[in-house]
């Protein structure tokens, strides 16, 4: 699962794409299906990629702050009770847990690129699973974001405004501190499409639990209706 996680570093690295975070969502049910059919789901393990910013803009996978931001997300999650999640369903199997990975990374990325959530095909895995199991519906979820060092913070901040002072005020550069993305995707394999997704960005620590409170709030106010 590395080379996924590297390539969703390196896909949501790009300034335009970071801009995106704090001005665009995606929300609601996305097919016929409404809230009062999903009576049960399963919860699947969420994709989570979380780094630092220690020299310039690059931003450095960090597998200790992905686990804290993690679970602090799935923690929330779990209290908000909104989803009527039967289990979370956690797979021991290394290749399939890579392909389900995999899959909420290909929706993610579909999304950021604006491609309809109809368009979006459903993930094969997922899919296949839930009909094994005999369950319509089954949640995915991922957790993005990052933080920057306090030293590259005020470097940035210094940098901005010399390049504020050299040209006279016509550019000036505000970089972000923190920035935190989130995304609830619902399948529903019966259907074999996607019956919800909702995706929140905001410039918040990924690292605090109070981030959570607010995404959840964007990210389930729709399913809540």
């Amino acid at each position: 699962m590395k080379k996924a996680f590297t390539l969703l570093a390196l896909v949501l690295c790009s300034p335009l794409l970071v801009s995106l975070f704090s001005s665009c969502s995606t929300q609601g049910f996305v097919s016929s299906v409404t809230r009062a059919d999903i009576r049960q789901m399963t919860m699947f393990e969420t994709l989570a990629n979380v780094g630092v910013i220690e020299k310039g803009n690059k931003i450095v996978y960090n597998d200790s702050l992905t686990k804290i931001a993690k679970a602090l997300f799935e923690t929330e999650l779990n209290n908000d009770k909104t989803l009527p999640v039967s289990e979370t369903f956690l797979i021991e199997d290394s290749v399939i847990n890579n392909k389900i990975q995999y899959e909420i990374y290909f929706i993610m990325t579909c999304l950021e690129r604006n491609i309809r959530p109809k368009d979006i095909p459903v993930p094969p895995t997922v899919d296949s699973i839930l009909c094994s199991r005999n369950e319509r519906f089954g949640v995915l979820a991922y957790n993005w974001g990052f933080t920057r060092s306090t030293g590259n913070y005020a470097g940035q901040i210094a940098k901005g405004i010399a390049i504020g002072i050299l040209t006279m005020g016509s550019y000036y550069t505000v970089p972000y501190k923190d920035v935190t993305r989130n995304g609830i995707i619902i399948v529903d394999s019966k259907n074999h499409n996607l019956a919800y997704v909702a995706t929140a960005a905001r410039e918040s620590s990924p690292l605090e639990a109070k981030t959570y409170q607010k995404q959840l709030k964007d990210l389930l106010k729709k399913y809540k209706k």
